[in-house]
């Protein structure tokens, strides 16, 4: 007998760091980033974790504009929107900078 299942789920993989691979995130942003604009981040954008039995690893979500966006799966999108949101904040702080600054943050948090 033969069975032919199809199943279409999607599937989201979530990583668990391990302090090694922090400490080379660490080392890749090390003279790149803001302490100001980090602690900033911090205190204004909170982070939420959902975890129930069934789930391999927590869910992660970040709280931007009174929305909650999953950590996952829009680095990108985040990275660009509170950019865009706390760039007005930091005038003193070069684009690039301020950027390397929130994707750091947001790699240090997954």
């Amino acid at each position: 007998m033969y069975y032919d299942l199809t199943i279409n789920i999607d599937i989201f993989i979530y990583m668990l760091l391990t302090e090694q691979e922090k400490e080379e995130i660490k080392k890749k942003y090390e003279d790149n980033i803001s302490k100001e604009v980090l602690a900033h981040l911090k205190r204004y954008y909170p982070i939420y974790e959902f975890d129930m039995k069934f789930m391999d690893s927590p869910v992660k979500q970040i709280l931007v504009d009174d929305k909650l966006y999953m950590l996952s799966q829009n680095k990108k999108y985040l990275v660009n929107k509170i950019s865009s949101i706390i760039e007005e904040t930091f005038t003193s702080v070069e684009k690039p900078f301020l950027r390397r600054t929130v994707k750091f943050y947001l790699d240090m948090l997954k």
